[in-house]
């Protein structure tokens, strides 16, 4: 997506939040991994510069297999601006960088580094449930925002009361293809969801069977081109599958 000023402000301020941050010259590796040739590709332009197709290879395997905390710091703006502008690339998916800052211990960073990362992250939540489903999909920042542990409460009440057809229809997008993750009672088939914490998963649960999820999708049916209503019906079909008795 596009990022609104306030967006591309945030991500300004990340790179300010992670400067300290040097680009490694050596990294620690399996011997699996070809350290000299990421390296080589990682110091092959500036930061900022560094394409999806440069930066992947690391971004995929870093903290598993390659390179350590501080390292990761390093390229972490830029993997949270290809995230927001572009999700082609595996390890720049909003998902996989949330795994790895668990995995990292990120509650535990210094309090300005938290705080660009709540800040990124909630501005990116806002502004993805207000774009086109055939642009974005917000389910990929929502389940990312849930895995960090953070209150979703203030963007699925942002959600509810958005005007925007395009927000109904990423609701509409969400049930079709996120909710089933959610209801699974199975934890090892929930795919990403599998690492949020139980209590968001069941707020998750209580929010989209409730009356103000009904009421926004039947407000879109009204209100939607006839070129997606189809993905409204669908989002009403997957509803129809998720019983109150699966709340628990």
């Amino acid at each position: 997506m596009q990022p609104d000023d306030q967006l591309q402000r945030l991500i300004d301020d990340f790179y300010t939040a992670f400067s300290p941050y040097p680009r490694p010259h050596t990294m620690h590796a399996s011997p699996l991994r070809d350290t000299v040739a990421l390296l080589k590709t990682l110091s092959s332009a500036p930061l900022r510069n560094l394409a999806g197709e440069q930066i992947d290879p690391y971004a995929s395997y870093a903290l598993t297999t390659v390179g350590d905390v501080d390292d990761y710091k390093h390229f972490l703006p830029r993997m949270l601006e290809l995230a927001v502008h572009e999700q082609r690339w595996p390890g720049t998916q909003p998902t996989s960088i949330v795994l790895r800052l668990k995995r990292a211990r990120w509650l535990d960073w210094p309090t300005r580094e938290q705080a660009a990362i709540r800040a990124l992250f909630d501005a990116a939540c806002s502004q993805v449930i207000l774009a086109h489903p055939d642009e974005e999909e917000a389910g990929n920042w929502i389940c990312a925002y849930a895995c960090l542990d953070l209150d979703l409460a203030p963007i699925l009440e942002q959600w509810l009361v958005t005007p925007s057809i395009d927000a109904a229809l990423q609701l509409a997008q969400f049930m079709q293809h996120d909710a089933k993750f959610v209801f699974e009672n199975d934890t090892s088939e929930r795919a990403i969801w599998s690492y949020v914490d139980e209590t968001e998963i069941h707020r998750m649960r209580r929010w989209l069977l409730g009356p103000p999820v009904h009421k926004m999708l039947l407000a879109a049916r009204g209100r939607t081109p006839p070129s997606h209503l189809w993905l409204v019906e669908k989002a009403f079909d997957a509803l129809a599958d998720f019983r109150p008795a699966r709340l628990h």
